[in-house]
C-alpha cells in the first residue's frame, strides 16, 4: 500500500510512515484492512505500466493525482531515451557483456581438457602447477614413469606424456584468453543496443574436448 499526504505532497508513504507522522502530531492512528485514507492521507493506486521498448524508451512515473471521483492514481508515460541516455546505456551493456565474457572464459579455462586417449585433466591454475611440479620433481629424481591422478581417474604416464599434457593444457588456456580478447574487441565495436542485446558471449570458445 502506498499513501500520499495530499497537503504536504509527501510521497510515497507507507502505513508505518502515516502512523509515525500522526503520532508526531499527537494523533493516535490505527490503520487496518481496507484502509482508503483519512484526513489528508489517501491511498494511491498504481496504474499498469505501459508496454515499451527498453532498448530505446523509458517509462516515467508521473506524480500521483486524483480523478474526478477523488480517487488517487499514479500514471506512467513512455518517452524515448535521449542520445546521451542511449550512449550511457550502450556503454553499460558493453561492460556487462565484457564481464560475462570474462566469467565464461574462467569457466571454460578451468573446466578441464580431454586428451586423445580419453584421459581428462584439470586445467585450473593449481592443476597446471601440479603438472609442472610433477615433471620437475620426476626429472630431478630420475623417475621415468609416474602414477598421475587425472580428473578422469588414475593413469600411469611417462615424462613425455606429462609434457604433452602440460602443452595441451597451456594451449587450452591460451585459446581461452584469445577467445576472451576477441569477444572484448567485438563487444567494444558494437554500435547499437539492439546489437548488444543480440550478442552471444557463449560462442567461439575452445571446447576442452
Amino acid at each position: 500500500m502506498q499513501i500520499i499526504n495530499t497537503e504536504t505532497r509527501r510521497w510515497p508513504m507507507s502505513v508505518q510512515d502515516v502512523v509515525a507522522e500522526e503520532h508526531a502530531a499527537g494523533v493516535l492512528t490505527v490503520i487496518g484492512e481496507g484502509y482508503q485514507g483519512h484526513g489528508p492521507y489517501r491511498v494511491v493506486t498504481l496504474r499498469a505500466r505501459p508496454a515499451h521498448d527498453p532498448l530505446a524508451e523509458a517509462v516515467v512515473e508521473l506524480p500521483p493525482a486524483p480523478d474526478e471521483d477523488g480517487q488517487w492514481f499514479q500514471d506512467f508515460v513512455v518517452r524515448p531515451l535521449s542520445a546521451q541516455e542511449t550512449a550511457a546505456a550502450l556503454q553499460a551493456d558493453k561492460e556487462r557483456l565484457k564481464d560475462a565474457a570474462t566469467a565464461h572464459r574462467w569457466a571454460v579455462e578451468t573446466g578441464g581438457v580431454a586428451l586423445p586417449a580419453g584421459t581428462r585433466v584439470g586445467s585450473a591454475l593449481e592443476d597446471q602447477n601440479r603438472i609442472t611440479a610433477v615433471i620437475a620433481n620426476a626429472q630431478l629424481a630420475g623417475v621415468t614413469t609416474v602414477d598421475f591422478k587425472a580428473a578422469s581417474g588414475w593413469v600411469t604416464l611417462t615424462l613425455d606424456d606429462l609434457r604433452g599434457i602440460a602443452a595441451a593444457v597451456a594451449q587450452h588456456v591460451q585459446a581461452c584468453f584469445s577467445a576472451e580478447r576477441a569477444h572484448h574487441q567485438a563487444i567494444a565495436a558494437l554500435e547499437t543496443r539492439a546489437a548488444a542485446a543480440a550478442y552471444d558471449v557463449r560462442r567461439g570458445w575452445p571446447s576442452g574436448v
